[in-house]
């Protein structure tokens, strides 16, 4: 059954019960669509199946079939027809499909139609469509249609303008012409397709750049007119004349001031007047003020404006709009790089963000507040993100708990400060700390404390391992601490913070009930309060004030005894805690030697592990069980001898650990600034020739063969070498703050080439003439950024070793990571096994690949890679070359 009407259909539909009714009718419909493109030939019947397939394609079934049909009914003389068939083309067609080519000539003859409404749905459908043969072959359509002296043609053609501007940027010429006369028109509608056309003619082309330069005044005198303009009620929007044409100009005069001294003069006396007389009350004004602060900073403009600019972004920040607030979080992100004294001001407001009910609100605070930490603020900001630290989202407390350990590390100015302060995180996340913050802060203890910090950090552990245990590397370190400092533990000092606690004290003391609490459920101990309470509930412990001194004890030595034995027998404790208070016990034997009660305690404790199912835990006990007797007395004093600091290989922390988006302004400068990377020059030449001849290097190292058939040894197509490269200005800006850059007024320093990451005592011309020891980085994505590292030894000249990093820089674990390599026929190659398949936050894992070329060919990669985060598999197979032609 066909339905002949389009409101048949619909009825059709809604009326059915379940999925596959609605499914049969469509099937149905479908089919009876297809018989009558094939056996009626008739404008009227097309028109009609037309508008159905067009709503069956918006419930989403396949309507291919149709494409043709749309082109045939284009053809129509009737405008009717045309407007249905132009919809049917700009739904079911896209640039990418041949058949596109098909409709160039309905496009051209209509856009020479007499009726403008015709010519206006040739340019809508060109605008939405339009590829780069069709912009080709209408160019010259669209550029007589500009001076058309009708507005509604202008602006379509304008806006066709813009599509063919981003599929052929080198037809800017005839639109660039007409660039001055268009910005200037009176409609607005035209002014608003000039500005995008113009916006994207600078982004493409530096010869559109300059011109837009000169018509900075042009451009200002538009948005002063808009500012100045009466009430119309054709453009107002809550009483502020056309504000997406505002916004739309001041977009351009972003992108036209970026990077020149002189615009940016001619700009600050405009964005001064925007700021200051639209109204922020409005929605529409604040978008507004927003683009203002935005373009304020992405020019080298005035310093008064930049903080002009940084206050309002501040007073956004109390808006009760979340979007608002979101993004003047994320654009202070992006602004604390250049104009770091102004956003301090607005510390206090951020910190207040921490606590936002909307969790995107949240994370950009957070992430700002880490941005906003030195030398001079840590310890306030610190403070502050401890007190949110227990109640912050789970997705946030590795990152948190990272950044703080970077931090304290970075920015502590005392060894006491800096202890006290990874206690508080350990023992408030240390379920999320890494392996190598908690080993580089035993190492810190170990190394640089002297005797009174080692004695406190021990009592500090102490006191938070009565209060819970759940935490692992709080438990791990500070089981580690108390069998290590034992002697200094039990010490008395004049220290007023210092409670000494003894078996039978009702405070903090640890009698066998409360062990036997800490150990069945590994829970905090509560606080035993000595006034009554007749709620009958359990006393509850009162939560670490990160603004307070830390809790510290004096124990006995059977406390300590106690303590260890019940983490020992903790079933929420992890193995390797475990065993770590297992040793702890074994320690005690020697700080407690003289006490044959205490030693008969640790025997016992040890006894109760000498049965257990982990195979590690019953040989540590039966081992120390054993060490502990009679007949080892003589040597178990010096088995048990404080050990010195731990050896590990200390990776420092990220250059942009604190604040991520660092790290893209400051790619973001390197691609800007090309004139400032440092050049060789030779003997006799002069810096022009010697800036020549580096861009001819250059140019040359950026052609290399295709690896889409790497392990074939085919020929191959040119294509770029380098994973990351230079993009264009507009679109390095798109990835940040949807197009927003910030800019200083001062020069940035030198850097090193984008390609490459050199160590800051590495040279580019070292790097020029021999490549070897550098990373090059090779993929970026999901948090997982991974480098290859080039080495070479003097006896195996033929063999390259490549030293994959992988970096997690991410907020979640990266697991089942899994690293494949393969090379051309004429390389051979030797993969060693990574040193891990887990990566935690802020963590690495290296593997060393080993490339044997005896031919000296270029070195060719095909990489597969696959790993999971967050419980989601990714998997990516690519290649690299973009080693320079040194290593072979």
């Amino acid at each position: 059954m066909s339905f002949f009407r389009l409101k048949d259909l619909i009825r059709a539909v809604r009326v059915c019960k379940t999925a596959a009714d609605e499914r049969g009718v469509i099937q149905r419909e479908s089919a009876a669509i297809r018989t009558s493109f094939k056996e009626v030939d008739s404008q009227d019947a097309r028109y009609v199946n037309i508008q159905k397939l067009l709503y069956i394609y918006l419930l989403g079934y396949p309507v291919q079939f149709g494409q043709l049909e749309c082109l045939k009914l284009v053809a129509s003389p009737k405008f009717a027809d045309k407007r249905v068939g132009y919809l049917g083309v700009t739904l079911l067609l896209d640039e990418k499909q041949d058949i596109l080519t098909l409709l160039t000539n309905s496009l051209k003859t209509d856009m020479h139609s007499t009726d403008d409404y015709i010519v206006g749905l040739a340019l809508g459908t060109l605008s939405n469509v339009a590829s780069s043969e069709v912009a080709n072959d209408l160019v010259d359509e669209v550029e007589r249609l500009l001076d058309s002296p009708r507005s509604y043609l202008r602006k379509k053609a304008t806006l066709a303008g813009v599509r063919i501007i981003r599929r052929e940027p080198e037809l800017f010429t005839p639109f660039l012409h007409r660039a001055k006369s268009l910005l200037g028109d009176k409609h607005h509608g035209v002014q608003m397709g000039a500005v995008a056309l113009m916006t994207e003619m600078c982004n493409h082309t530096q010869e559109a750049l300059d011109e837009g330069r000169r018509l900075v005044p042009v451009i200002v005198n538009q948005l002063r007119a808009l500012l100045g303009s009466g009430s119309s009620p054709e453009h107002d929007v809550a009483g502020i004349s056309n504000p997406f044409l505002q916004v739309a100009i001041l977009r351009l005069l972003r992108v036209v001031a970026r990077g020149s001294q002189q615009a940016a003069d001619e700009l600050n006396d405009v964005l001064t007047l925007v700021a200051t007389q639209t109204d922020s009350t409005k929605n529409v004004g604040t978008a507004i003020l927003y683009e203002c602060a935005v373009t304020a900073l992405a020019i080298p403009s005035e310093q008064a404006l930049r903080v002009m600019a940084i206050n309002m972004l501040g007073k956004f920040l109390g808006n009760r709009d979340n979007n608002v607030r979101y993004v003047a979080l994320a654009t202070l992100s992006a602004a604390v790089i250049t104009e770091a004294p102004s956003v301090q001001r607005h510390r206090a407001t951020v910190i207040q963000c921490l606590r936002d009910n909307d969790i995107s609100i949240r994370r950009r605070a957070l992430d700002l507040s880490f941005a906003l930490i030195n030398e001079s603020n840590v310890k306030p900001i610190v403070t502050e993100i401890l007190r949110v630290l227990p109640h912050a989202d789970l997705e946030f407390k590795p990152s948190m708990v990272y950044r703080l350990s970077a931090a304290i590390t970075l920015f502590g100015d005392s060894l006491e400060w800096r202890i006290d302060n990874m206690l508080r995180v350990l023992s408030l996340g240390g379920k999320y700390v890494n392996a190598r913050d908690m080993f580089k802060f035993i190492r810190l203890i170990a190394l640089e404390a002297d005797e009174n910090l080692q004695r406190r950090a021990a009592r500090i552990s102490f006191a938070l391992l009565e209060r819970d245990v759940s935490q692992e590397k709080m438990v791990v370190t500070g089981t580690w601490l108390v069998g290590e400092y034992a002697d200094l533990l039990v010490a008395r000092s004049n220290n007023p913070a210092a409670v000494a606690v003894s078996p039978t004290s009702p405070v903090g003391g640890l009698d066998d009930d409360d062990l036997d609490i800490l150990g069945a459920l590994g829970k905090p101990l509560a606080k035993k309060d000595s006034s009554p309470d007749n709620s009958g509930s359990a006393p509850m412990l009162a939560a670490l004030d990160p603004s307070e001194e830390l809790p510290q004890a004096i124990p006995e030595p059977a406390d300590i005894v106690r303590l260890l034995s019940a983490i020992a027998s903790s079933p929420v404790v992890s193995n390797n805690s475990r065993h770590i208070a297992l040793t702890a016990l074994a320690k005690l034997s020697g700080r407690f030697a003289d006490s044959s009660s205490t030693l008969a305690s640790i025997r016992t404790a040890l006894s109760k592990h000498a049965q257990s199912m982990d195979v590690e835990t019953q040989s540590r006990a039966v081992e120390f069980g054993k060490l502990l007797s009679q007949e080892l007395d003589a040597v178990r004093s010096g088995v048990v001898d404080r050990m010195p600091a731990p050896e590990y290989t200390d990776v420092p922390y990220e250059e942009y650990v604190l604040n991520p988006t660092a790290m893209r302004m400051k790619a973001l400068t390197i691609i800007k600034r090309p004139a400032m990377q440092p050049v060789d020059f030779v003997e006799g030449e002069s810096a022009t020739e010697a800036a020549a001849r580096a861009a001819a290097e250059a140019s040359k190292q950026s052609v290399v063969s295709d690896l889409l058939n790497l392990m074939d040894e085919s020929p191959a197509a040119v294509t770029a070498s380098q994973p990351t490269t230079a993009a264009k200005p507009a679109d390095a800006l798109a990835d940040l703050l949807g197009g927003v850059t910030l800019s200083s007024t001062s020069p940035p320093a030198n850097t090193a080439a984008v390609r490459h990451i050199t160590s800051p005592t590495e040279s580019s011309a070292g790097f020029a003439a021999e490549g070897l020891d550098t990373e090059y980085e090779i993929y970026n994505s999901h948090g997982l950024r991974i480098t290859l590292t080039p080495s070479k030894k003097p006896k195996l000249p033929t063999v390259v070793d490549l030293l994959a990093t992988f970096y997690n820089e991410g907020d979640m674990a990266v697991s089942d990571l899994n690293f494949l390599v393969a090379v051309p026929k004429s390389q051979k190659l030797q993969i060693q096994p990574p040193s891990g398949q887990h990566i935690s936050v802020g963590a690495t894992v290296t593997q060393l690949v080993r490339v044997s070329n005896p031919t000296k060919t270029a070195i060719r990669l095909r990489i597969k890679l696959g790993y999971t985060v967050d419980g989601q598999a990714q998997e990516s197979m690519f290649e690299y070359s973009g080693f320079p032609a040194s290593v072979v």
